[in-house]
């Protein structure tokens, strides 16, 4: 083989090494991510515009059914993830995966405000809990030393699977044929489908099985110090909002950069995420890592609403160039701010509790999705430059609250030496061992 030959193959690996991991579980947990980007893309891209021109919906009444669904998200987490920790993940994770596919199906018989809420909420509520055994299943499957990394896999290749798919959508909703649009919900259906046949494919994770009732460890919704934990880096998915929402209406309505910029955007967004991901969250892995990004992403937030205030008088090359930047600055925050969340996530949680630590971790997306789109929206559009530095005082302030709460929350977790003589007389129970809590 020549020289040439062998540094196009070199190339051509470092390029996959970027997108896929090594052969194995967890290359087959990113072929379920794939499969599951490019159905959502399909759906999410289309969806709405079905619900609007085809069922005469209104976007409010969309709307409704969205928020719906995050909050029956949120409240059914906990629930979900215990239900993972006590059956097994990749079961629960398999059968969430179905019941999407079921919604889906419903979708295509959808002519009603009534039957479209009902819909929405039980797909997204089934959407949303999936993530929360999904990261069950990612734990079991890969363990301490892969599951931050194996999730940054997964969330790069989601971004491309699903920015593919939106494209395919887009074909649809240029044609505005009702026959297509349901293709759309079908083909998600099926993509479902495949995707909890992959799942049963993955190595088994061992239930974990009732605790005495006289050593029952506390629960995750008892666990003050992790919620706080969660609560703070959630606040960091404020960024990617402000990103899909509150810089496109900036463009449009306060300054003169191109509208076709928008788009320009959003795939800065798109290729950052594929390539960076797996990148930035090598050093996630750690408490101490995740917590170090984890304040560089308020940091950076905060700067980018900063330069994002620039953009609104002046001429509309100086506006694109300056929210060009500020979109590269935000996307930095939102790969950050990922694997900081997963390391959080993960670390902080017992073994054995993963699902339902997970479900808990995950109401720390209140805010982003009940408010986040309200207060990225209104507050630039209302009071312009001013309300962008609000923004940035948020970030500011999520900035401060960020090492002191995960301090809090290191400091209550059983020190080693409690936690191996812990996990040795468990194992003489024969239950697993898990670093939890302190009480």
């Amino acid at each position: 083989m020549t020289e040439s030959a062998q540094g196009a193959r070199q190339g051509r690996r470092s390029f996959l090494s970027a997108l896929l991991p090594e052969p194995g579980p967890g290359r087959l947990l990113v072929l379920c991510t794939a499969v599951a980007s490019l159905g959502n893309g399909l759906y999410m891209a289309g969806g709405a515009v079905y619900f609007a021109r085809v069922v005469g919906l209104s976007p409010a009444q969309i709307g409704i059914g969205l928020s719906v669904a995050g909050v029956m998200a949120l409240v059914l987490g906990v629930p979900v993830g215990f239900l993972a920790d006590r059956f097994g993940p990749r079961g629960t994770t398999a059968v969430l995966a179905l019941c999407k596919a079921a919604m889906l199906v419903f979708a295509v018989f959808v002519d009603s405000f009534a039957l479209y809420l009902v819909m929405a909420a039980l797909l997204g509520t089934a959407e949303q809990t999936g993530h929360v055994a999904r990261g069950a299943l990612v734990s079991g499957v890969m363990g301490r030393e892969g599951r931050v990394k194996l999730s940054a896999y997964m969330r790069s290749v989601f971004n491309g699977g699903f920015a593919v798919a939106s494209l395919a959508a887009g074909f649809v909703i240029a044609v505005d044929s009702r026959s297509l649009y349901l293709g759309l919900f079908w083909g998600n259906a099926i993509a479902m489908v495949l995707v909890a046949g992959l799942y049963m494919r993955l190595p088994r994770v061992a239930p974990q099985p009732r605790q005495p009732r006289g050593r029952r460890e506390r629960s995750a919704v008892r666990d003050v110090p992790y919620i706080m934990v969660a609560q703070v880096s959630g606040l960091a998915r404020i960024g990617p909002t402000v990103l899909a929402l509150g810089i496109p209406l900036w463009l449009v309505t306060h300054t003169d950069a191109p509208r076709a910029m928008a788009a320009w955007l959003m795939l800065i967004n798109t290729l950052m995420v594929v390539f960076l991901q797996v990148y930035v969250a090598r050093d996630a892995d750690t408490v101490a890592g995740a917590s170090r990004l984890q304040k560089w992403t308020f940091l950076v937030l905060a700067v980018a609403c900063a330069v994002a205030a620039f953009s609104g008088d002046v001429p509309a090359w100086a506006a694109a160039a300056v929210l060009a930047v500020a979109t590269v600055l935000f996307t930095l925050g939102e790969i950050w701010g990922e694997a900081a969340r997963w390391g959080l996530r993960y670390e902080l949680a017992p073994e054995n509790a993963q699902g339902q630590y997970g479900g808990v971790f995950a109401t720390g997306d209140a805010l982003a999705v009940i408010a986040g789109p309200v207060l990225v929206t209104t507050v630039p559009d209302r009071l312009g430059a001013v309300g962008w530095l609000l923004l940035a005082v948020l970030f500011t302030g999520s900035l401060a609250l960020s090492g002191p709460v995960t301090r809090w929350a290191v400091r209550t977790r059983v020190p080693a030496a409690e936690a191996a003589e812990a996990a040795e007389e468990s194992n003489l129970q024969g239950a697993p061992s898990a670093t939890a809590p302190q009480q």
